[in-house]
Formats: C-alpha cells, sequence, structure tokens
C-alpha cells in the first residue's frame, strides 16, 4: 500500500508539471514587431554575413518563400524589417546599440520580384525623408544564435516618440555569399 501511494504522488506531481502554463514566462518569444499600436508577425529570419557586417533580416514570408525566390517567384505582402550591424557576425549574450548598427528600416506591404524588394511603406528607418520616422535610441538584443536557433529582441525609439519592440525565437536561413562556388 505504501509503494501505492509513493507511485500515486509521483503520477500527480507529474502530471501537474506537465500542464503547467508557459503563459506566464518572461522570456516568451512571441515572432513579431510592434510599432506603436500595429503588430506585425513575423515568420522568418537571414542571417547573412558580409564584408566587415552582417545583415539581420525578419519577414513575415515563410522560410519556403523566401527560398523559393531564388528560383524567380514573386512575392507580394511582404513586411521586411533589415538591420546592418557593424560587425563580422552575430554574438549571443551581445546587445548591440544604435551606433553600432550602419542601416536599419522595416517596410510594410512591400513585393519581392526578381529577387528586389520593391516598394511598401516605410514604418521607420535610421535615416531617411520623414524625420519623425528616423529611429532616434534603441539596440537589438541576441540572447541565442548557434547552428539550429536563434533567439533576439530589440526596442527602438522613433523622433515621434513611437516606440517600436520585436522579438524573435526559431530556426534561421544562414546566407554565406563569401563562400559561394
Amino acid at each position: 500500500m505504501k509503494h501505492l501511494k509513493f507511485y500515486a504522488i509521483v503520477l500527480f506531481a507529474m502530471l501537474l508539471t506537465a500542464c503547467s502554463s508557459d503563459d506566464d514566462s518572461s522570456d516568451a518569444y512571441e515572432n513579431h514587431i510592434t510599432v506603436g499600436e500595429s503588430v506585425f508577425e513575423m515568420h522568418a529570419v537571414i542571417v547573412e554575413p558580409s564584408l566587415n557586417s552582417v545583415f539581420l533580416s525578419l519577414t513575415n514570408s515563410s522560410e519556403a518563400e523566401i527560398v523559393a525566390i531564388s528560383d524567380g517567384t514573386t512575392l507580394s505582402h511582404v513586411d521586411m524589417f533589415t538591420a546592418r550591424i557593424s560587425y563580422l557576425d552575430l554574438t549571443p549574450g551581445v546587445t548591440y546599440e544604435l551606433s553600432e548598427i550602419s542601416s536599419l528600416e522595416f517596410i510594410v506591404n512591400g513585393s519581392i520580384v526578381d529577387g528586389e524588394f520593391d516598394n511598401g511603406i516605410s514604418q521607420f528607418y535610421k535615416s531617411g525623408s520623414n524625420s519623425d520616422l528616423e529611429v532616434t535610441h534603441g539596440s537589438i538584443r541576441i540572447t541565442e544564435y548557434d547552428v539550429d536557433v536563434i533567439r533576439l529582441s530589440f526596442t527602438f525609439t522613433r523622433a515621434d516618440g513611437v516606440v517600436i519592440s520585436g522579438d524573435y525565437e526559431g530556426s534561421f536561413l544562414y546566407i554565406d555569399n563569401n563562400n559561394l562556388n
């Protein structure tokens, strides 16, 4: 009987652990970008090292759609966040301040035609023709970055006071143009 009670307690503890909610975690990543009151869902990340910098892009397109672009597929209704960070590659546990980001932009409802991003509506950028849309301060934090997953978050503020935030956790496409044969 003592063994039965012990197994019942163990089973009950396992059920409690299995049913615990993940919703109360402060580290929950939702894979989105928020600009003021507008929320844009993100489905893919692209990391592309270049000479003396790394390009980081988030998009609402899927990884399969991104890969299909190389075959000439045209995509519409594309939301694209891009940041050019002045380092050779991303490093986990590092926060990149705005001064270390040479270009930054988020455009929504654009198209990708012949591999080029076209049109769209600017939500913010580091420098451009509308000073209200320029980001005045902020940073990107890379929490995790290895061959399987990237986890990042960022917060910026536009000159007009609108707060921008975003986060992403998941797989990513790594494009290394330096090793093309």
